[in-house]
Protein backbone atom coordinates (compact mmCIF):
# COMPACT_ATOMS: atom_id res chain seq x y z
CA UNK A 1 0.00 0.00 0.00
CA UNK A 2 2.56 2.72 1.00
CA UNK A 3 4.02 1.76 -2.62
CA UNK A 4 1.38 2.17 -4.34
CA UNK A 5 0.57 5.43 -2.29
CA UNK A 6 4.18 6.26 -3.31
CA UNK A 7 4.07 5.91 -7.25
CA UNK A 8 0.58 7.81 -6.95
CA UNK A 9 2.08 10.68 -5.28
CA UNK A 10 5.28 10.90 -7.29
CA UNK A 11 3.46 10.72 -10.14
CA UNK A 12 1.48 14.02 -8.94
CA UNK A 13 4.76 15.50 -9.16
CA UNK A 14 6.07 14.56 -12.68
CA UNK A 15 2.55 14.90 -14.12
CA UNK A 16 1.91 18.86 -12.66
CA UNK A 17 5.73 19.66 -13.72
CA UNK A 18 4.93 18.96 -17.36
CA UNK A 19 1.74 20.15 -17.26
CA UNK A 20 3.51 23.62 -15.96
CA UNK A 21 5.98 23.12 -18.74
CA UNK A 22 3.73 22.67 -21.23
CA UNK A 23 1.26 25.76 -20.08
CA UNK A 24 4.64 27.91 -20.15
CA UNK A 25 5.40 27.17 -24.05
CA UNK A 26 1.72 27.17 -25.41
CA UNK A 27 0.88 30.53 -25.99
CA UNK A 28 -2.77 29.36 -26.73
CA UNK A 29 -5.68 29.68 -24.73
CA UNK A 30 -5.07 26.26 -23.72
CA UNK A 31 -2.24 27.29 -21.50
CA UNK A 32 -4.53 28.11 -18.81
CA UNK A 33 -6.07 24.72 -18.47
CA UNK A 34 -2.67 23.11 -19.12
CA UNK A 35 -1.15 25.31 -16.19
CA UNK A 36 -4.38 25.32 -14.17
CA UNK A 37 -4.30 21.49 -14.11
CA UNK A 38 -0.51 21.66 -13.36
CA UNK A 39 -0.89 23.37 -9.85
CA UNK A 40 -3.79 21.09 -9.01
CA UNK A 41 -1.30 17.95 -9.68
CA UNK A 42 2.09 19.86 -8.33
CA UNK A 43 0.00 21.00 -5.13
CA UNK A 44 -1.41 17.27 -4.16
CA UNK A 45 2.70 15.96 -3.93
CA UNK A 46 3.47 18.40 -1.03
CA UNK A 47 1.30 17.13 2.33
CA UNK A 48 2.89 14.06 1.81
CA UNK A 49 6.32 15.29 2.23
CA UNK A 50 5.12 16.97 5.90
CA UNK A 51 6.30 13.67 7.94
CA UNK A 52 9.36 13.66 6.44
CA UNK A 53 10.52 17.26 7.96
CA UNK A 54 8.69 16.85 11.18
CA UNK A 55 10.94 13.68 11.65
CA UNK A 56 14.27 15.87 10.82
CA UNK A 57 12.93 18.93 13.02
CA UNK A 58 12.58 21.05 10.49
CA UNK A 59 8.89 22.76 11.20
CA UNK A 60 9.27 25.56 9.40
CA UNK A 61 9.83 23.64 5.65
CA UNK A 62 7.06 21.29 7.45
CA UNK A 63 4.41 24.04 7.58
CA UNK A 64 5.09 25.24 4.35
CA UNK A 65 4.17 21.83 2.63
CA UNK A 66 0.87 21.53 4.27
CA UNK A 67 -0.38 25.20 4.18
CA UNK A 68 1.42 25.62 0.47
CA UNK A 69 -0.63 23.40 -1.52
CA UNK A 70 -3.39 26.25 -0.94
CA UNK A 71 -1.87 28.99 -2.73
CA UNK A 72 -1.05 26.66 -5.93
CA UNK A 73 -4.78 25.78 -5.58
CA UNK A 74 -5.24 29.73 -5.64
CA UNK A 75 -3.17 29.96 -8.87
CA UNK A 76 -5.30 26.92 -10.62
CA UNK A 77 -8.54 29.57 -9.58
CA UNK A 78 -6.72 32.60 -11.42
CA UNK A 79 -5.57 30.15 -14.90
CA UNK A 80 -9.49 29.28 -15.05
CA UNK A 81 -10.30 32.94 -14.68
CA UNK A 82 -7.99 33.77 -17.42
CA UNK A 83 -9.36 31.20 -19.66
CA UNK A 84 -12.93 32.89 -18.83
CA UNK A 85 -11.41 36.38 -19.51
CA UNK A 86 -9.30 35.09 -22.44
CA UNK A 87 -6.55 36.73 -21.16
CA UNK A 88 -3.08 35.54 -20.25
CA UNK A 89 -1.05 37.65 -17.39
CA UNK A 90 2.59 37.61 -17.96
CA UNK A 91 3.06 37.25 -14.47
CA UNK A 92 1.08 33.61 -14.48
CA UNK A 93 2.97 32.61 -17.18
CA UNK A 94 5.95 33.36 -15.44
CA UNK A 95 5.39 31.49 -12.50
CA UNK A 96 4.70 28.45 -14.24
CA UNK A 97 7.76 28.29 -15.90
CA UNK A 98 9.42 29.10 -12.58
CA UNK A 99 8.22 26.82 -10.94
CA UNK A 100 9.07 24.00 -13.62
CA UNK A 101 12.67 24.79 -13.97
CA UNK A 102 13.72 24.91 -9.90
CA UNK A 103 11.46 22.05 -9.16
CA UNK A 104 12.89 19.51 -11.84
CA UNK A 105 16.39 20.85 -11.45
CA UNK A 106 15.58 20.01 -7.45
CA UNK A 107 14.11 16.77 -8.02
CA UNK A 108 16.48 15.88 -10.64
CA UNK A 109 19.41 15.59 -8.01
CA UNK A 110 16.79 13.34 -6.31
CA UNK A 111 16.19 10.65 -9.28
CA UNK A 112 19.93 10.41 -9.81
CA UNK A 113 21.83 9.92 -6.78
CA UNK A 114 25.28 10.61 -8.18
CA UNK A 115 24.22 14.34 -8.59
CA UNK A 116 23.35 14.67 -5.28
CA UNK A 117 26.21 12.73 -3.61
CA UNK A 118 28.43 15.12 -6.13
CA UNK A 119 26.58 18.30 -4.23
CA UNK A 120 26.39 16.68 -1.30
CA UNK A 121 30.81 16.17 -1.09
CA UNK A 122 31.20 19.69 -2.50
CA UNK A 123 29.07 21.23 0.47
CA UNK A 124 30.82 19.58 3.02
CA UNK A 125 34.55 20.15 1.79
CA UNK A 126 33.30 23.50 1.42
CA UNK A 127 32.10 23.80 4.75
CA UNK A 128 35.20 22.39 6.72
CA UNK A 129 37.45 25.13 4.42
CA UNK A 130 34.87 27.55 6.28
CA UNK A 131 35.20 26.20 9.50
CA UNK A 132 39.17 26.22 9.02
CA UNK A 133 39.60 29.74 7.60
CA UNK A 134 37.15 31.45 9.35
CA UNK A 135 35.99 29.79 12.35
CA UNK A 136 39.32 28.97 12.97
CA UNK A 137 38.26 25.41 13.91
CA UNK A 138 40.67 22.31 13.30
CA UNK A 139 37.84 20.09 10.97
CA UNK A 140 37.18 17.57 8.58
CA UNK A 141 35.02 15.35 6.35
CA UNK A 142 34.28 11.85 6.73
CA UNK A 143 32.36 9.33 4.46
CA UNK A 144 29.06 7.73 5.45
CA UNK A 145 27.94 3.90 4.80
CA UNK A 146 27.43 4.91 1.53
CA UNK A 147 31.10 6.47 0.95
CA UNK A 148 30.14 9.75 0.85
CA UNK A 149 32.36 12.38 1.94
CA UNK A 150 29.12 13.87 4.19
CA UNK A 151 29.65 13.65 8.09
CA UNK A 152 31.35 16.52 9.27
CA UNK A 153 34.24 16.37 12.16
CA UNK A 154 35.44 18.67 14.74
CA UNK A 155 39.10 18.27 15.82
CA UNK A 156 39.31 18.68 19.53
CA UNK A 157 43.01 19.68 21.09
CA UNK A 158 43.47 16.04 22.06
CA UNK A 159 43.04 15.14 18.44
CA UNK A 160 40.09 13.48 19.27
CA UNK A 161 37.52 13.53 16.11
CA UNK A 162 33.93 14.97 17.18
CA UNK A 163 30.71 14.58 15.32
CA UNK A 164 29.41 17.59 14.19
CA UNK A 165 26.87 17.40 11.77
CA UNK A 166 25.90 15.47 8.52
CA UNK A 167 25.45 17.44 5.17
CA UNK A 168 22.44 16.06 3.28
CA UNK A 169 20.59 17.47 0.11
CA UNK A 170 18.73 19.93 1.80
CA UNK A 171 22.40 21.33 2.87
CA UNK A 172 23.64 22.33 -0.48
CA UNK A 173 21.01 25.71 -1.06
CA UNK A 174 20.33 23.63 -4.62
CA UNK A 175 16.58 24.54 -3.98
CA UNK A 176 16.88 28.58 -3.40
CA UNK A 177 19.60 29.07 -6.50
CA UNK A 178 16.96 26.75 -8.81
CA UNK A 179 14.75 29.27 -7.38
CA UNK A 180 16.65 32.17 -8.29
CA UNK A 181 17.81 30.81 -11.72
CA UNK A 182 14.39 29.60 -12.68
CA UNK A 183 13.01 33.10 -12.15
CA UNK A 184 15.82 34.32 -14.13
CA UNK A 185 15.73 32.31 -16.99
CA UNK A 186 12.08 32.30 -17.54
CA UNK A 187 11.47 36.21 -17.74
CA UNK A 188 11.08 38.14 -20.53
CA UNK A 189 14.25 40.34 -20.79
CA UNK A 190 17.48 41.08 -22.50
CA UNK A 191 19.74 37.81 -22.31
CA UNK A 192 22.90 40.10 -21.03
CA UNK A 193 20.85 41.18 -18.22
CA UNK A 194 19.73 37.64 -17.50
CA UNK A 195 23.51 36.60 -17.29
CA UNK A 196 24.65 39.21 -14.95
CA UNK A 197 21.65 38.86 -12.97
CA UNK A 198 22.56 35.41 -12.61
CA UNK A 199 26.47 35.92 -11.79
CA UNK A 200 25.54 37.99 -9.18
CA UNK A 201 23.02 36.20 -7.26
CA UNK A 202 23.64 32.57 -7.56
CA UNK A 203 26.97 32.09 -7.04
CA UNK A 204 26.38 34.77 -3.90
CA UNK A 205 23.55 31.76 -2.59
CA UNK A 206 26.25 29.28 -2.48
CA UNK A 207 29.08 30.93 -0.92
CA UNK A 208 26.57 32.58 1.81
CA UNK A 209 24.81 28.73 2.29
CA UNK A 210 28.53 27.38 3.19
CA UNK A 211 28.58 30.47 5.88
CA UNK A 212 25.27 29.10 7.36
CA UNK A 213 26.55 25.34 7.60
CA UNK A 214 29.98 26.10 9.46
CA UNK A 215 28.03 28.81 11.07
CA UNK A 216 25.13 26.29 12.62
CA UNK A 217 28.17 24.20 13.61
CA UNK A 218 29.86 26.95 15.54
CA UNK A 219 26.93 28.30 17.19
CA UNK A 220 25.76 24.99 18.93
CA UNK A 221 28.79 22.74 18.84
CA UNK A 222 31.05 25.66 20.39
CA UNK A 223 28.71 28.44 21.47
CA UNK A 224 25.91 25.84 22.27
CA UNK A 225 23.87 28.67 21.90
CA UNK A 226 20.02 28.05 22.86
CA UNK A 227 16.74 30.17 23.61
CA UNK A 228 13.41 29.32 24.30
CA UNK A 229 14.20 26.24 25.53
CA UNK A 230 14.87 24.81 22.22
CA UNK A 231 17.86 22.43 22.30
CA UNK A 232 20.81 24.33 20.46
CA UNK A 233 21.09 22.44 17.21
CA UNK A 234 17.68 22.45 16.45
CA UNK A 235 17.56 26.45 17.58
CA UNK A 236 20.68 26.84 15.18
CA UNK A 237 19.42 24.99 11.85
CA UNK A 238 15.91 25.64 12.08
CA UNK A 239 15.18 29.05 13.28
CA UNK A 240 18.77 30.67 13.35
CA UNK A 241 19.72 29.00 10.34
CA UNK A 242 16.54 29.54 8.49
CA UNK A 243 15.76 33.46 9.39
CA UNK A 244 19.20 34.02 8.38
CA UNK A 245 19.15 32.68 5.16
CA UNK A 246 15.75 34.86 4.28
CA UNK A 247 17.24 37.92 5.36
CA UNK A 248 20.06 37.23 2.99
CA UNK A 249 17.86 35.82 0.48
CA UNK A 250 15.87 39.23 0.46
CA UNK A 251 18.84 41.16 0.39
CA UNK A 252 20.14 39.42 -3.35
CA UNK A 253 16.45 39.56 -4.18
CA UNK A 254 17.17 43.51 -4.22
CA UNK A 255 19.91 43.40 -5.98
CA UNK A 256 18.09 40.81 -9.00
CA UNK A 257 15.19 43.27 -9.00
CA UNK A 258 17.71 46.44 -9.81
CA UNK A 259 19.30 44.33 -12.38
CA UNK A 260 15.87 42.87 -14.00
CA UNK A 261 12.99 45.28 -13.34
CA UNK A 262 10.90 42.92 -14.95
CA UNK A 263 11.33 40.25 -12.96
CA UNK A 264 10.29 42.63 -9.84
CA UNK A 265 6.94 43.66 -12.36
CA UNK A 266 6.23 39.67 -12.10
CA UNK A 267 6.25 39.13 -8.84
CA UNK A 268 4.12 42.47 -8.07
CA UNK A 269 1.30 41.29 -9.83
CA UNK A 270 1.52 38.12 -8.33
CA UNK A 271 0.62 39.50 -4.90
CA UNK A 272 -1.80 41.67 -6.69
CA UNK A 273 -3.57 38.58 -7.62
CA UNK A 274 -6.71 39.21 -4.82
CA UNK A 275 -7.14 42.38 -6.13
CA UNK A 276 -8.04 40.97 -9.82
CA UNK A 277 -12.02 40.79 -9.28
CA UNK A 278 -12.27 40.73 -13.49
CA UNK A 279 -10.61 40.97 -16.99
CA UNK A 280 -8.75 43.80 -17.81
CA UNK A 281 -6.98 44.12 -14.71
CA UNK A 282 -3.64 43.49 -16.15
CA UNK A 283 -2.24 45.38 -19.14
CA UNK A 284 -0.20 44.41 -21.80
CA UNK A 285 3.18 45.54 -21.28
CA UNK A 286 3.93 49.26 -22.25
CA UNK A 287 0.44 49.70 -22.43
CA UNK A 288 -1.00 52.94 -20.28
CA UNK A 289 -4.25 53.29 -18.83
CA UNK A 290 -6.62 55.58 -21.11
CA UNK A 291 -8.40 58.43 -19.78
CA UNK A 292 -12.33 57.98 -19.66
CA UNK A 293 -13.68 61.10 -22.43
CA UNK A 294 -15.08 64.08 -20.58
CA UNK A 295 -18.92 63.90 -20.17
CA UNK A 296 -20.35 65.74 -23.64
CA UNK A 297 -22.49 68.44 -22.29
CA UNK A 298 -26.52 68.06 -22.58
CA UNK A 299 -27.82 69.68 -26.12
Amino acid sequence: MADALAILVNGCLGLGLALLFAGFLHKGRASHVLRGAGWLSFGAYWPFQAGHYFEINDPVNAWFTILGPGILVYFAWHERMSWKWQEDPPALRWLAGTTFVAASVYFAFLVFPALAAAAIRLTAIQTVWMLKGLFRLDAETAPDLDGVDTHILLITPTGVQDYAVTIILACTAIQSMMIFGGAIGTVEASTRRKWLAALATIPAIHVLNIFRNAGIVFGYKILDWSMFGIESFEWMHSYVGKFGSLAALVVLALVLFRILPELHGNILDVFDLPKRKGPGFYRPPGEKAQAPPPDTPAA
